[in-house]
């Protein structure tokens, strides 16, 4: 009768059933860093375009802002008084 080897002995690479170069980490890595460079450019533009009613966070903030903005157009298109400024 034939003996069998009990431990079959393989090598790490034949485990894995693939190689191990760590191609991973490096489209994690740059994927990762991908998104936060156009997240941010996409954050700091939307706050650099902002007006004064958008810029408020509150919504008395807001109104008031609303507000003000009114009275400085109604103002600048005074017919009676041109020059109010």
């Amino acid at each position: 009768m034939p003996q069998h080897d009990p431990e079959t002995r393989i090598d790490e690479t034949d485990a894995k059933g693939g190689s191990n170069e760590g191609v991973v980490r490096w489209v994690l890595l740059i994927s990762l860093s991908l998104a936060i460079i156009t997240l941010t450019v996409i954050w700091v533009t939307g706050a650099l375009t902002q007006d004064n009613v958008e810029s408020q966070g509150t919504a008395t903030g807001r109104v008031e802002a609303e507000g003000e903005q009114r009275k400085n157009a109604a103002t600048d298109n005074d017919p009676v008084n041109p020059n109010a400024d």
